[in-house]
């Protein structure tokens, strides 16, 4: 009994694991982790970039408000029109700079010299000979009188005695220079040269020329020439009262000289116009702007003589921008650590459940790119990168430079990866933005338009112009979607909404031509390989073709019926026909190791393999998929072109030689029964299996034609019946189970071969031998 229910429990089947039990097993495994931490990873280097912590600013110049905008926090703002007031009171007081000359007065006192000179050595009666008359200049008082009076004879010889000698004119001079003192100095000005709104009207800065650095503040009322003549007639006087020890008369000779003076005094202070506007512009610019609290609930409106508000349907305008940014910046400031907290928390949601949905796609759609770290690492950094310039670039509101490099990632995922993985991550990438970035449901519809229509048409790039094509086409597409976005959703159709869209056009555009002079580098950094590389690779004159032809003939003939095939087969399931044969070319480059043992390339003479056991023969055939592998890596083949290589025999069975080895141990047995029985997986490829449509496709190729071959009368009946046997074998192997290929499109795969070897093997005409006569 006990033996019957040992032998029960030995058959039964394990009991299935529940769901949370899956999910423990599964987040146990480290390569999870290893992709979650990637994931983790940019995720924070996003919060970092993108301040994840502060709330977004998503305003921009020419976005019309679909609300009247009002103060959400108490913040201070600049007066416009207190701080315009405080500037032209600054500018009304600023002292203007004046530079000081005093040579003109130096001139002067010895025109004053020479004129007592001349006075000291003539008389009276000779001055009045003179054509000019030197002493009308000391008396002008009686200048208009009748020359020869008493009284003007008297004053004059009265003078003349005062300086006589040379040692009182020594003291005149003295005098007059000490009563000048302050005006060489401060120098002297008919009037001010600069207008009322250029500066102060009561001071001014003098100084020296030639001396900037040493400057005097100076009233006005100092320097003007029609104020100072009674201070310069009190400054003789009293100069002059010191020596009157030495000079007679000496407030005569005051009033005399003052005479002399006062219509003679120069303008001796210049207005430095470039050092003043200067100094203004220095004093304007240093000014601390006057600023209004502006409460919250308050409208947000311009503090000027306008006093413009934000209002609703009315394009904002780069003064508004600096309004709104003022508020933003008080938001900042003032928010909470919990209120951080709390949009840090939603930030990371917010990209956790955009990388569950890259994740899960790729799962089911791309597992290649999940299962190999590499390439899940270049796409997260990709993503990463395209997001931070985004970011970046979108901090000057008045272009639209965003739309550049997520128009790029989706045209560099379609050529380097495919489309559809394109369509995917390019609407995330603009969703993430969109939402990070608190823009409306109009900025994701432009991005996601410009991101699909860019990944729809970079489908097949063949010449480098067609990236340019892209651009343009994907640019007006944009131009209209922008604006009627724009408009269903509240903005007025207007100017503003015309220059957007056209920002958002030329972006567009712009990043066709980028694309064009990256394409070289994504190709050689991310190891793509677009169509414009693989038509590079399907010259005929490649290296490895032409010793391919030279020492291999028949493989290379092989190939290129492969490839004439598998492209015509991948193009009628959608996958991509040149690179299927682009690797027909070189699906075979291994068989130049040892092109001798290959039946297509040994020309009906003596087979090599009737030496040899199947074992042996099995090892050398199977050997051409790791040379192959070995000679495309010298050559720096791509990546692709190297796994459908490696693919194109999946680990399927060399049968020929496994039948024969089956055959030779039967034989065996019947003489020794101890011999031991034939291992299948000694006469198996190593694989993998295909990975990708194309590989299966190659495969299939490949199998077809070589049979095909072997047909004695190759009838399109045969041909079908053969066509659909191998694919029906490679099916039941499970060649195609990890290559995401539908039983559909197998049929239509099986039609294209069979299509294809019916144009290779179809019947001639049979011409009639030619009589001889």
């Amino acid at each position: 009994m006990s033996n019957a229910s040992s032998n029960r429990s030995r058959w039964m089947l394990p009991a299935p694991k529940g769901s949370f039990q899956q999910i423990v097993e599964f987040l146990r495994r480290g390569d999870v982790w290893a992709r979650i931490g990637l994931c983790a990873l940019t995720t924070l280097i996003l919060y970092v970039v993108m301040f994840g912590w502060d709330p977004p600013f998503a305003y921009r110049v020419r976005q019309a408000p679909l609300r009247d905008l009002h103060a959400h926090t108490s913040f201070m703002y600049t007066d416009l029109k207190k701080t315009d007031e405080k500037r032209e009171r600054e500018r009304r007081n600023f002292r203007c700079f004046y530079e000081n000359d005093p040579q003109p007065l130096d001139q002067l006192r010895q025109a004053l010299l020479k004129d007592l000179f001349e006075i000291k050595l003539m008389t009276f009666a000779e001055v009045q000979e003179k054509e000019t008359n030197v002493w009308s200049k000391f008396f002008p008082s009686t200048a208009n009188d009748t020359p020869g009076t008493a009284a003007d004879e008297e004053s004059f010889n009265l003078f003349r005695e005062a300086i006589a000698a040379d040692e009182k004119l020594a003291n005149i001079r003295t005098a007059v220079e000490e009563a000048f003192l302050n005006f060489d100095k401060y120098g002297l000005l008919d009037n001010l040269k600069h207008e009322i709104g250029q500066g102060n009207m009561e001071e001014i800065e003098v100084y020296r020329k030639g001396n900037f650095e040493t400057r005097y503040t100076v009233d006005v009322s100092d320097v003007r020439i029609g104020e100072i003549a009674d201070e310069l007639h009190e400054q003789l006087i009293e100069k002059l009262g010191t020596k009157s020890e030495i000079i007679t008369g000496s407030e005569l000779v005051a009033q005399r000289i003052f005479d002399w003076l006062k219509p003679q005094l120069p303008s001796t202070l210049t207005l430095d116009e470039q050092k003043s506007k200067a100094g203004v512009d220095l004093v304007i610019n240093n000014l601390t702007p006057e600023e209004t609290r502006i409460e919250p609930g308050e409208p947000l409106e311009q503090l000027d003589y306008d006093r413009r508000g934000i209002k609703a349907g009315i394009p904002l305008e780069d003064e508004d921008i600096k309004l709104l940014r003022a508020e933003h910046a008080e938001l900042i400031a003032t928010e909470t650590l919990s209120t951080k907290l709390l949009r840090s928390f939603m930030f990371f949601g917010l990209f956790t459940a955009v990388f569950s949905m890259v994740c899960q796609y790729l799962f089911y759609r791309d597992r290649h790119l999940l299962d190999d770290l590499k390439q899940f690492s270049i796409l997260l950094g990709l993503l990463l990168f395209t997001l931070t310039v985004a970011w970046l670039v979108s901090m000057s509101v008045e272009w639209r430079s965003e739309i550049i490099p997520i128009t790029i990632f989706s045209m560099t995922i379609a050529i380097a990866y495919h489309m559809e993985l394109a369509l995917m991550l390019g609407a995330l990438v603009s969703l993430a933005f969109t939402v990070a970035h608190g823009f409306g449901l109009g900025e994701l519809i432009i991005l996601t338009t410009a991101s699909s229509s860019a990944a729809l048409m970079c489908r097949t790039i063949r010449s480098r112009t067609k990236l340019v094509n892209v651009g343009i086409i994907v640019a007006v597409i944009v131009f209209p979607t922008a604006i009627g976005a724009h408009y269903l959703l509240g903005q007025p159709l207007s100017w503003p909404l015309v220059t957007d869209a056209l920002w958002f056009s030329g972006g567009a555009g712009i990043a066709g031509l980028v694309m064009t002079a990256l394409l070289p580098f994504l190709e050689r950094w991310f190891d793509i390989q677009t169509d414009i590389s693989l038509l590079e690779l399907s010259d005929a004159n490649h290296p490895l073709l032409k010793e391919l032809v030279q020492r291999a003939p028949g493989t290379y003939n092989h190939s290129i019926n492969v490839a004439s095939m598998s492209e015509a087969a991948a193009e009628a399931i959608g996958a991509n026909g040149l690179l299927c044969r682009v690797g027909a070319y070189f699906h075979d480059v291994g068989k130049l190791r040892k092109p001798e043992y290959f039946i297509e390339n040994q020309g009906g003479g003596r087979n090599k393999h009737d030496d040899l056991v199947p074992t042996m023969s099995t090892l050398v055939i199977i050997a051409h998929v790791k040379d192959g592998i070995e000679i495309a890596k010298t050559h720096r083949l791509p990546q692709r072109i190297i796994d459908m290589i490696e693919q194109h025999h999946g680990t399927t069975l060399v049968e020929y030689f496994f039948n024969r080895a089956t055959k030779q141990q039967e034989e065996q047995s019947k003489e020794d029964n101890g011999t031991p029985p034939v291992d299948e997986a000694d006469f198996r490829y190593p694989g993998p299996k295909p990975q990708t449509p194309e590989a299966a496709v190659m495969m299939l190729a490949d199998a077809v034609e070589s049979a095909c071959r072997a047909l004695r009368e190759p009838a399109p009946a045969r041909i079908e019946s053969l066509v659909q046997e191998i694919t029906k074998k490679k099916f039941d192997d499970g060649q195609f189970d990890e290559c995401n290929i539908t039983i559909q499109e197998l049929f239509t795969i099986q039609e294209s071969l069979i299509k294809s070897l019916n144009a290779m093997y179809h019947a001639r005409v049979k011409y009639p031998e030619h009589q001889s006569a």
